[in-house]
């Protein structure tokens, strides 16, 4: 990702050259667009799609918690990569023989938490687990076996990391 000031320098340098050189019209036509095309391949922050708020249940059948952790911001980057953060102590659970998710949800909330989960999978796939992402700091608050309830699921981010969301969980 670049910064908004490097393209700020970047667009006031190509009017600079331009104003420089005995261009035509096209000519400038065709600096503006690779322009934009570096804009583009390079991008500007912007969040990921937001999905749920979704009731999830399910068993899970496998599970590791990930203590808190600090993460510096990567220079040059925008959103939230470009700050000092914190990623809260988490559960990443896997569950099995859930209900309340369409198919498209699943592979798409599942595949924000690890991009190369259900890669080349069809149109018409049906997942056979869910994978979510549970804030606590309690690593002993949930077990494999468990039937749970994931109440008001949300995901959420950016370039910078995926946040999750929940109201409650219940234990069934």
């Amino acid at each position: 990702m670049v910064s908004h000031s490097y393209m700020k320098r970047l667009l006031l340098s190509l009017i600079s050259l331009c104003r420089r050189l005995p261009l035509k019209k096209y000519h400038l036509s065709l600096f503006m667009l690779i322009f934009i095309l570096i804009a583009v391949c390079h991008g500007i922050a912007s969040p990921i799609r937001p999905l749920g708020p979704v009731d999830i249940s399910g068993t899970v059948s496998d599970l590791t918690w990930v203590p808190e952790k600090k993460v510096k911001a990567s220079r040059g980057m925008s959103g939230s990569a470009g700050r000092d953060r914190t990623i809260p102590p988490h559960f990443l659970i896997t569950l099995r023989d859930f209900e309340g998710v369409d198919p498209q949800t699943v592979v798409a909330m599942t595949r924000y938490l690890d991009w190369s989960t259900f890669k080349d999978e069809g149109k018409d796939f049906r997942p056979s687990f869910i994978l979510l992402k549970i804030n606590h700091t309690d690593q002993n608050y949930l077990k494999k076996g468990m039937k749970i309830k994931v109440n008001g699921y949300t995901v959420r981010g950016d370039e910078g990391g995926t946040w999750t969301y929940f109201t409650r969980i219940d234990i069934i």
